[in-house]
C-alpha cells in the first residue's frame, strides 16, 4: 500500500501523472487535514509539501471534493493512498466511543418470510432445504442461503396468495422467483409477490431497495410497484431505491429496457441511464450521466460514495448497521469521496469521518452525530 502511495507521489513530483493521476493527489491533498501532524507522520508530511508545492498559490479553506469519472485503474490507486493515511493517519475517536463502534458489526443475511397463509419464517434460523408448498410450489432455503422457489406441478394460476420477504435494518437476502427472476434485497426492503404469477402479467410490490434480473417472458410483463411509481419490464436487469425516507425514487437500468410510470408521466430507461422521482413535486426525470458502479456498489458489498453529504452517509450507515442516528448543532455540509468495505466494523467506517472534523459518539445502537 506504501509502495503504491508514493510511486503515485514520486510520480507527481515528477511531472509525468496522466490527468487522472493529477485529479487522485490533488483530491486526496485536499482531503488531509490542515494542522501539522506529529512526527511518526513523517511520510504523509512529507507528502503533503511535495503535492502543495506542485498545487501553487491555492487557498486552503475548501475541503469539497468532487473527482467524477475516475478511471477504474486510477481509482484502485486512490484506494492505497487513502487506505495509506487511514493505517497511519491520527485516530481522534475517543476510547469509549472507539469500543462502542467496534462492536457495532456489519449486517448479513437475515430476513424474514411470511406466507399467504400468515405463517411466519425466520430464514436466519431456518434449516436447508424445503421451507413450504403451496400450490404445487416449493419453497426452499438453499445452502448458500438464498431463497428459491421450485415448480413441482403446474400451479392453478386462478388461486391468490402472496408472499413478503423483508430484511431488517442489518440485513440482506436474495430470492428466486417462481418464474426464475433473481432478486437482491438490501437493508430494510420489503418485497411483497403471488406465489403464483398470473397468466398475463407479473406484478410486486417494493419498499426499500432492490437489485432485479427479470426472467424473459413476452407474454408476461414484470411489473415492480411502489408507493409512488410503477416500473415495467419484459426481461431486464435493473435497481431500484425507493426508501421512505429518501428525496427521490431512484431507477438505474444495467440492462434491456424499463419504462417509468408515476402520476404525471412516464419515460423510457436505455442501459446506463437512472431515472429519479422527485417525492416533493413528483417530478420524473431520466440522468444519463450515473455512475453505474456507485449505483450497484451495495450489491457488491461497498458503500461508495461520490460528492455525497454526511446525511445520504448515515442513512446508509443506519440502515446497514441497524443502529439510530441524531444530529446536535449544525449539519456538516460537506461532501464525501472515497469506498468502504460493507463488511468493515463500524469504528472503521468513522476513522473516515473522524479525519474530516465529524465527531461520532456511540452509546448502544444510538450515535450522535456533531461537528468537530
Amino acid at each position: 500500500m506504501e509502495k503504491n502511495a508514493k510511486k503515485l507521489l514520486d510520480k507527481y513530483c515528477a511531472g509525468h501523472c496522466t490527468p487522472e493521476e493529477i485529479a487522485i493527489v490533488e483530491a486526496w491533498y485536499l482531503q488531509l487535514p490542515f494542522e501539522k501532524e506529529a512526527p511518526d507522520h513523517l511520510l504523509i508530511e512529507t507528502s503533503k509539501k511535495e503535492v502543495w508545492s506542485r498545487l501553487g498559490p491555492v487557498k486552503r479553506v475548501v475541503k469539497l471534493v468532487t473527482v467524477k469519472r475516475i478511471a477504474i485503474a486510477a481509482s484502485i490507486i486512490l484506494c492505497c493512498i487513502v487506505g495509506l493515511y487511514f493505517m497511519v493517519g491520527r485516530n481522534t475517536l475517543p476510547s469509549t466511543a472507539k469500543t462502542e463502534l467496534k462492536n457495532i458489526l456489519p449486517g448479513g443475511h437475515k430476513a424474514i418470510l411470511t406466507l399467504a397463509d400468515g405463517t411466519v419464517v425466520n430464514l436466519d434460523d431456518a434449516k436447508n432445504g424445503q421451507i413450504a408448498n403451496q400450490n404445487g410450489i416449493v419453497i426452499r432455503k438453499a445452502k448458500n442461503g438464498q431463497l428459491e422457489y421450485i415448480i413441482k406441478e403446474i400451479p392453478n394460476t386462478s388461486l391468490t396468495g402472496s408472499n413478503t420477504i423483508a430484511t431488517p435494518r442489518g440485513g440482506q437476502y436474495q430470492v428466486s422467483l417462481p418464474d426464475g427472476t433473481k432478486v437482491w434485497l438490501n437493508a430494510a426492503t420489503t418485497l411483497k409477490y403471488p406465489y403464483a404469477f398470473a397468466k398475463n402479467e407479473r406484478v410486486v410490490e417494493l419498499n426499500g431497495e432492490a437489485y432485479f434480473e427479470v426472467s424473459k417472458d413476452h407474454t408476461r410483463p414484470f411489473r415492480v410497484k411502489t408507493d409512488a411509481q410503477m416500473v415495467e419490464v419484459l426481461g431486464t436487469h435493473f435497481n431500484i431505491n425507493a426508501y421512505n425516507d429518501e428525496a427521490a425514487i431512484k431507477t438505474t437500468l444495467l440492462e434491456g429496457a424499463v419504462k417509468v410510470s408515476n402520476a404525471g408521466g412516464s419515460v423510457k430507461l436505455h442501459p446506463g441511464e437512472q431515472s429519479k422521482l422527485n417525492i416533493n413535486t413528483a417530478k420524473l426525470i431520466v440522468d444519463q450521466e450515473i455512475d453505474i458502479d456507485k449505483e450497484m456498489a451495495w450489491k457488491n458489498n461497498i458503500f461508495s460514495f461520490d460528492n455525497d453529504d454526511l446525511q445520504t452517509i448515515m442513512r446508509q450507515i443506519s440502515r446497514w448497521y441497524d443502529v439510530d442516528v441524531v444530529y446536535q448543532g449544525k449539519i456538516s455540509t460537506e461532501k464525501y469521496v472515497g469506498e468502504i468495505p460493507r463488511n468493515s466494523n463500524l469504528g472503521e467506517v468513522f476513522k473516515i469521518l473522524e479525519l474530516n472534523h465529524v465527531h461520532i459518539d456511540a452509546k448502544g445502537k444510538v450515535l450522535t452525530v456533531t461537528r468537530n
